[in-house]
């Protein structure tokens, strides 16, 4: 399809302008072209004008090409380069149409000649000019041009004395413009020089219009490209401009309108929805005069052919153009005296070739449908049209003021009825389209607004009938709560956008608020850490050196209320990790998560409702409930035990020291990294690795480890005392 073809060509052409891309002015050069093709020379500025719309012409399909979409790919792929073109023009012609001394050597050579002998002769001139001899029968000592040639101001009486040839004379006749005889030979010369400067540029120019000529198909191929890429770039900049959006094509004759702003209208257009196709064949819009009725009709139209036009519409995003192959329009009064023709005739005529040509695929706009005529016999027509329309399977839109055809849209499937909105206290117009409700005329209401004589309004609501009266009085009841249902809903709409931001902002600060938390609770853990790292130091200290650490049961106890404590106050979460659970059977050996002090270690005793668990060089007892195991539960003792690895047990040990003699580097690296955390938790350092010396690579891998390690502040080889080169000493940060 046409249509979508260049409605993808306008997205692409969007998405490019939106890079930065544009195109240059150029002049319209056929006619030149056309006349190089027949073997005519070319005007400079002509030949100056190709050679920028070529130029042109290779910048903006090479940027197609290279960042383009496939469909601009496409349109420009009959474009040919030429940049022969280009260059030699370039080089013989400047911007004013001038052509250059470098055009060719004999132009170069020439002008040089002509301005040395210029400047020959006009002194010589001058001299002449100014010489006592013929100053009393010279006007003035100036030197001007006549005909290409130097001349003097003679006076009149004298011209019969000076020796020369007169080439003009002054409107007085007071003075005669004389070349004299001794400047006659240079002056010649000069002009033999400029008549040669003419026939080069000639020659030159019909060089480069026979290149023109040569290559005329070609060019006329791409100033018909670059023109197409000039028409979408202009659609493109109609999109942004308008705020557009594109639009969805289908293939079923159908049209919905989301939020459609005319074309025409700029910000003055008020945003209206409709819905055509297979439910809603047609749709009759009522409502007072000014109200905007004529201005949704034509919305309609132009829609349509906007989007034949490959032009994206102001409408928001849902909206959506069918394939008609039809649109008949009859709006506006096209009476005319010349042909006979009152403005009812006039409709007549047009809804007679609408019904002549519409078909399933038509999309027919009728503004005031049956308008012109009797209101009685004018409504019955137009009902009898609808129907016709309705047959024919065409799409209608048509606005009325007759309630008769309001309760034909009622009553008819397929017929919906629409309405322009207007404020019920002051009647003015919103231009606001409502669906499924018919609108009110207001002919008495903007009579009064329009100062009409209050007694002929009062007459004329007692001449209508009671029905019509009764009918009119429920249609303004209807308008009058459709109308506040309508004030309800913007209200609520505002109102939820609100709250939609309120919400997304408390989200965002409640996100804010939960990582700050989380920040605290990291901080307030590390300084827990310490805290108890100190503890078990200080406990070190209290045992003297006489072995490892050991807590009591009610130290155990108290730590962990204190600890439970501190987590309350701050916030923080102490309840079990994810993946870990309370194990089932506790045995020497497992390796266990103490609960109230969160720090991992081995059990190392197994009483009936405590356990004793090594943490580090620490000891402590508590209670069963407390732990939660590291390893998966239900595996049998056997396996546990099997599974513990060296740096378990290097873990479970925890000395300031660490022996990794006879192993690789990577079996070694592992059991370090676990043993340099342990003891950076429990507050080790300085600390000491055992490597051995043998080949020396065991110790120079881990030392060079260590040095990019983040907990390890320096790392040295141990003197004589401490084991020499077999040891390094750690210092932790």
């Amino acid at each position: 399809m046409a249509a979508r073809r260049a409605l993808e060509e306008t997205a692409e052409m969007r998405a490019l302008s939106a890079e930065g891309f544009g195109l240059q002015r150029v002049v319209e050069t056929r006619e030149a072209v056309a006349a190089a093709q027949r073997g005519a020379v070319v005007p400079p500025l002509d030949l100056r004008a190709i050679a920028n719309g070529v130029a042109a012409g290779n910048a903006a399909v090479r940027r197609v090409r290279e960042a383009g979409g496939e469909r601009l790919r496409e349109s420009a792929a009959a474009y040919v380069a030429l940049p022969a073109i280009v260059t030699k023009i370039d080089d013989a012609i400047s911007e004013r149409g001038e052509v250059l001394d470098r055009a060719s050597p004999a132009l170069g050579r020439l002008r040089k000649a002509i301005a040395s002998t210029q400047v020959e002769v006009r002194d010589r001139t001058t001299a002449i000019a100014r010489s006592p001899r013929y100053r009393s029968m010279l006007q003035d000592d100036v030197v001007t041009l006549r005909e290409g040639r130097f001349v003097v101001p003679v006076k009149a009486e004298f011209s019969g004395e000076f020796k020369g040839i007169v080439h003009d004379s002054s409107a007085s006749g007071q003075t005669y413009f004389v070349e004299p005889l001794e400047t006659l030979e240079a002056n010649n010369k000069l002009r033999a020089l400029r008549v040669q400067e003419e026939h080069e540029v000639a020659r030159i120019l019909g060089e480069l219009s026979s290149l023109v000529g040569a290559h005329a198909p070609q060019l006329e191929m791409n100033a018909e490209i670059y023109a197409t890429l000039d028409l979408v770039h202009a659609k493109a900049d109609l999109a942004e401009l308008g705020r557009c959006e594109p639009q969805a094509l289908v293939d079923e004759p159908a049209l919905i309108v989301v939020d459609g702003r005319h074309p025409l209208l700029d910000d003055r257009a008020v945003p209206q929805s409709l819905h055509l196709g297979e439910d809603v064949r047609m749709l009759l819009i009522s409502g007072p005069n000014m109200g905007g009725k004529t201005v949704t009709l034509k919305m309609v139209g132009l829609f349509v052919l906007l989007t034949y036009a490959g032009m994206q519409l102001p409408a928001a995003p849902g909206t959506t153009v069918g394939r008609f192959e039809r649109l008949f329009t009859d709006i506006g009064d096209e009476q005319s005296i010349a042909q006979n023709a009152s403005t009812f005739s006039a409709h007549l005529r047009r809804i007679g070739e609408i019904l002549r040509s519409a078909g399933p695929r038509a999309l027919i706009l009728v503004d005031e449908i049956g308008s012109g005529t009797e209101p009685a016999a004018g409504a019955a027509l137009a009902i009898a049209l609808l129907e016709r329309f309705l047959e024919l399977g065409a799409l209608t839109v048509a606005t009325t003021h007759a309630s008769e055809l309001k309760l034909f849209a009622h009553a008819t499937g397929g017929v919906q009825n629409a309405s322009v909105r207007f404020d019920p206290k002051t009647y003015a117009p919103t231009y606001q389209l409502d669906l499924g409700a018919p609108g009110q005329s207001l002919a008495f209401p903007l009579a009064r607004a329009m100062d009409v004589d209050p007694a002929v309004v009062e007459r004329a609501e007692r001449v209508l009938s009671s029905s019509e009266r009764d009918y009119d009085r429920a249609l303004a009841e209807l308008a009058e709560v459709r109308s506040q249902a309508a004030s309800e809903r913007d209200a609520l709409a505002r109102e939820r956008k609100r709250l939609d931001a309120l919400e997304a902002e408390a989200a965002r600060r409640g996100e804010a608020l939960e990582e700050e938390r989380r920040r605290f609770a990291r901080e307030a853990e590390g300084r827990l850490a310490e805290r108890l790292r100190s503890f078990v130091r200080e406990l070190e200290q209290r045992s003297g050196g006489r072995g490892r650490a050991k807590v009591t049961s009610g130290q155990s106890a108290a730590l962990s209320r204190t600890l439970g404590e501190l987590h309350r106050e701050l916030g923080i979460d102490s309840k079990r990790r994810g993946g870990e659970e309370t194990p089932q059977e506790i045995r020497v050996g497992d390796r266990v998560v103490v609960g109230p002090l969160e720090q991992e270690g081995t059990v190392v005793e197994v009483g009936d409702d405590d356990v004793v668990v090594q943490i580090g060089a620490m000891r402590t007892t508590a209670k069963k409930s407390d732990l939660r195991s590291t390893v998966q539960t239900g595996a049998p003792a056997r396996e546990r035990s099997s599974a513990q690895t060296p740096s378990a047990e290097i873990a479970a040990r925890a000395m300031p020291e660490i022996d990794v003699r006879g192993k690789r580097f990577v079996e070694a690296e592992p059991l370090v990294e676990q043993w340099l955390d342990e003891a950076a938790l429990l507050g080790h350092s300085p600390l000491r690795l055992i490597h051995g010396k043998g080949t020396g690579l065991l110790g120079r891998g881990l030392q060079q480890y260590l040095k990019t390690h983040p907990s390890v502040r320096s790392v040295r080889y141990g003197d004589e005392n401490e084991g020499g080169s077999g040891v390094t000493i750690v210092e932790l940060r």
